[in-house]
């Protein structure tokens, strides 16, 4: 047969078509205008003579359309075939798809573009049978998502199980009333014609109307009725299926203005489109999403079969010619029956919202879970494979198998009881200190100082705290037991502890061990508690650990971290950075603000730096940042980190090395910067030094930014240049201005540790504690501190710190801190102390006021002398042997008593153990 044009035309759809045609004989169709097509038949005809002097890209084209041509036609094999969209178009179309049907092809499910065949072919899935073994269930961290890649094969297992699958629950509700609507119009002319629609309301009939143009003047007419038909009913939503009527009221709006005035703008803010919740919530057992194919699942049927949407345009061209009134009927029909299936198919989905257990209706979350490494649980696999599965575990192994040889023979150790709510683990076994709380002297409810006070020991109230001592040695556990007695008021009658003994189960070195491992090494909470209980035979679970550590976090440490934002706004330069982080069911974005020696991160949730206009309102610093656009709405000085530009204008010259005019420029801006970088080395940050470049700088900027660039690359970067001109050189103009973000970069790093681990599985409340804990962890590695020491009260935040980079007053534990180092014992150390002048600014002349809310208990406890507990300290006075108390009081006058010995033991020591002076003395009766 010959090879006509209609044959060619058809190659642009489909080969196994044109193959169709050319070999029964089918050669029909129109004449085409293509251009290619028409110069590829002309290349065919015998006689042809080509054209030596210019070959246009229409002659390649038809040169390789009629070389496949040929060579496909001319063998007696079949092409492959696959359905596209012009099938809906094609005479052969029954007939492929049922031979596709056959094949189980993968191109039957709706919206499988061939590069998604390809891709599943590479890995020999050809079918959709075999595609629904590729799905298996997975947990969820993130909560619902309405939006991601479309999940192919649990469309395919919906078909191969014929049941519909649920990713995610629809949220749709009955609502009073609602209104369902469908369009007709002609593509070719960009018209609409028709308007159908159900108006459903409760405990009435359902209302159908239809809105009818003859000519396309009528069109403004018909949607200016749908508005008014809108505002009987503007609480109810306005459902339809796919794009075409958003697309027909957006086009329509800007073809008539007017109708905008009228409320048609309204009107898309109430429509629904029902077809989204099938490409991210629900799985159909259906090859398509189309309208017509899902109501027929649902037991709906159109009644003319021949209906479609195409079938509706050539309707409307019918009568458009003859008028016929059947076929208008036919085109009423068509649409109110669209509506219909519209109205089963939101009724279908309402079902489905209500997660009801429904025949044919899978719940995605509540499938069983297979995985290879746990083959015993698959019951799928066989009952054979049960037995082998559950042979080669290792428990198995050991208590089956190894024990029949006894050379080889553990012991297998009992596995220790899960304790219920509320019951503790750990009971330590040895106590190391008793600690007794001094007796009330007074009734705490009418105030009377006569009481009886319990001396038995059953009575008292007992608690254990559980610590880590640090020692030259190493650490060891120390267990701590508070002893609390009991007292009856003399004259109201009424008991009362002597104090109430709540306090954390561990103490205070515990936290401070943990919250180190977790924050500086990086180690989990689970690993924690696995360390804890081997190293210091503790048993704790991770999850008290968790859940404590915020606890004593909060309660210990919030005023250090404000004081550390404090320091941080305070300082003369700021150095700021971002970068993202997934949660556990959204993402947010880490900020870090840092100093030279002072690290703060916070935490938002979206990447908008408005919040900065409220922390630097009065800021009259300089922020060194990158080129990122947010920062360029604050009002202070900037400067631009060069290591970013230069590390893009690296880049681009990797990707465009021929470029010449760039690659001066490039090569001409590391020169001038690398002079600098030596002046810095050797002057360091000085603005005297730094202003002799100011010259070459200018000189740089007349050669390279002022004149013309040709090519767009010189266009686009000398066009940044020039925005960014001055920031790029505010540190020539100031001393200690450096001229990269190296140090909020450090910090970022620091906390890309900790995402790499916890990335989408932490919460909002989790990551801003852990921002906390990092943020003092951070300003102590900038600081060369311990954070461990740190967190022990050993060392504190003005460690290598000059004065007057600390605003304002210390936190009171950090004061407090800073006052027990000078060894005072006395307060009239500190009154001379204060007097000479030696007093630094963070601390306060009155720490009695300044503190009083948040801490000051007495001048003793400020100052830091204490006391050795009654035992310890009359073990110490009896080693000395001394005879009476004549004795005693010389000793003290020798001036060899040290400070933690009190001066009158009985007044010390009255309510702790005290019994006379020969007990203390050791003297014997």
């Amino acid at each position: 047969m010959e090879l006509t044009k209609p044959i060619l035309e058809a190659f642009q759809y489909c080969p196994y078509k044109a193959w169709q045609l050319f070999h029964n004989a089918l050669s029909t169709g129109s004449e085409t205008s293509n251009k290619v097509i028409e110069k590829a038949f002309l290349m065919n005809q015998p006689g042809w003579i080509p054209n030596s002097i210019k070959i246009s890209s229409v002659d390649k084209q038809a040169e390789k359309l009629l070389e496949q041509a040929k060579g496909i036609l001319s063998t007696k094999e079949s092409p492959p075939f696959y359905k596209i969209p012009h099938c809906l178009e094609c005479q052969f179309n029954a007939e492929c798809t049922i031979k596709l049907k056959e094949r189980d092809c993968l191109s039957l499910l709706g919206g499988m573009t061939p590069k998604i065949i390809a891709k599943y072919k590479s890995r020999g899935i050809t079918t959709v049978t075999q595609l629904s073994h590729l799905f298996r269930p997975r947990r969820r961290r993130q909560g619902p998502q309405t939006s991601g890649r479309y999940s192919w094969e649990l469309k395919a297992l919906a078909i191969r199980e014929h049941k519909t699958f649920v990713l995610h629950l629809p949220e749709l509700s009955e609502t009073a009333a609602a209104i369902y609507l469908d369009f007709e119009g002609v593509p070719e002319e960009h018209s609409y014609y028709l308007i159908g629609g159900i108006v459903k309301e409760e405990g009435k009939e359902d209302r159908f109307f239809s809105l009818w143009a003859d000519t396309i003047d009528d069109e403004y007419t018909i949607f200016m009725e749908l508005i008014n038909i809108l505002r009987q009913y503007p609480q109810a939503p306005v459902y339809h299926f796919g794009s075409y009527e958003v697309k027909a009221l957006k086009s329509t709006a800007k073809k008539y203005p007017a109708l905008l005035k009228k409320g048609l703008h309204d009107i898309e803010k109430r429509l629904v489109n029902l077809l989204g919740f099938l490409r991210s919530h629900v799985y159909p057992p259906t090859y398509t999403n189309g309208l017509k194919e899902l109501a027929n699942y649902l037991a709906f049927t159109w009644s003319d079969k021949e209906a479609s949407g195409l079938m509706s345009i050539d309707w409307r061209k019918q009568w458009s010619a003859s008028k016929d009134i059947t076929i208008k009927d036919r085109l009423l029909l068509y649409n109110r029956e669209d509506c219909e299936a519209l109205l089963k198919v939101h009724s279908w989905l309402v079902s489905i919202s209500k997660n009801d257990n429904q025949e044919n209706i899978q719940q995605v979350s509540t499938l069983k879970r297979y995985t290879p490494y746990k083959l015993q649980s698959n019951i799928e696999f066989g009952e054979d494979f049960q037995v082998i599965t559950k042979a080669s575990y290792f428990d198995y192994q050991r208590s089956k198998i190894y024990w029949r040889d006894e050379r080889s023979a553990v012991k297998k150790k009992k596995h220790e009881k899960i304790k219920q709510k509320g019951v503790l683990t750990w009971h330590p076994k040895q106590i190391n200190e008793i600690v007794i709380v001094p007796s009330l002297k007074s009734c705490p409810h009418c105030g009377h100082k006569k009481l009886y006070h319990s001396r038995v020991d059953s009575r008292r109230t007992k608690v254990l705290q559980t610590d880590l001592k640090f020692t030259a040695a190493g650490i060891h556990t120390h267990v701590t037991e508070y002893q609390s007695g009991r007292c009856k008021c003399a004259q109201c009658g009424k008991k009362t502890s002597d104090q109430s003994l709540r306090m954390m189960q561990f103490g205070d070195n515990f936290f401070a061990y943990v919250v180190n491992l977790y924050v500086t090494c990086h180690i989990s909470h689970e690993m924690i508690s696995r360390i804890l209980k081997e190293q210091f035979a503790i048993q704790v679970k991770h999850m008290y650990l968790v859940m404590r550590k915020e606890h004593w976090w909060m309660q210990n440490w919030q005023p250090e971290v404000n004081y550390i934002r404090k320091i941080v706004l305070d300082s003369p330069v700021i150095h700021i950075d971002e970068t993202s982080v997934r949660l556990f069911q959204n993402r947010g974005y880490v900020w870090v603000f840092t100093t030279k020696d002072t690290v703060y991160y916070h935490f938002t949730l979206t990447r908008e730096a408005g919040f900065l206009t409220d922390w630097l309102k009065d800021y009259k610093g300089i922020i060194v940042t990158d080129f990122f656009p947010g920062y360029e709405m604050l009002d202070v000085r900037k400067q631009k980190c060069l290591v970013h530009l230069i590390r893009d204008l690296n880049d681009e010259l990797f990707k465009n090395p021929f470029d010449d005019e760039y690659r001066i420029l490039v090569s001409s801006f590391g020169k001038l910067l690398k002079e600098i970088v030596y002046t810095i080395d050797k002057h360091g940050l000085q603005k005297r030094s730094l202003e002799n470049h100011k010259a070459d700088i200018d000189l740089f900027y007349k050669q390279f930014i002022e004149p013309e660039s040709k090519s767009e690359l010189m266009i686009k970067y000398t066009k940044r240049l020039r925005k960014h001109w001055d920031q790029l050189w505010t540190f020539i103009h100031y001393d200690g201005i450096p001229w990269n973000n190296n140090n909020a970069e450090a910090a970022i790093k620091a906390f890309a540790q900790h995402r790499r681990g916890v990335n989408g599985q932490i919460k909002e409340s989790g990551l801003r504690l852990y921002l906390q804990m990092l943020s003092v962890a951070q300003t102590c590695r900038y600081r060369a501190v311990s954070f461990l020491d740190f967190l022990r009260k050993k060392v504190g935040l003005w460690e290598h710190m000059p004065v007057t980079s600390l605003p304002g007053f210390l936190p009171f534990r950090q004061a407090r801190l800073f006052i027990h180092r000078l060894g005072f014992e006395r307060k009239q150390q500190w009154d001379e102390w204060k007097t000479e002048g030696k007093r630094p600014s963070f601390v306060p002349s009155n720490p009695n006021i300044t503190y009083k809310s948040c801490g000051w208990v007495d001048w003793q406890d400020w100052i830091g002398f204490s006391f050795l507990p009654f035992p310890k300290a009359r073990t110490f006075i009896r080693k000395l042997h001394l005879k009476n108390r004549n004795e005693y009081v010389e000793w003290l006058n020798s001036g060899k008593r040290p400070k933690y010995i009190p001066y009158d033991p009985k007044k010390a020591y009255k309510y702790t153990g005290w019994i006379n002076w020969q007990d203390y003395l050791g003297i014997e009766k």
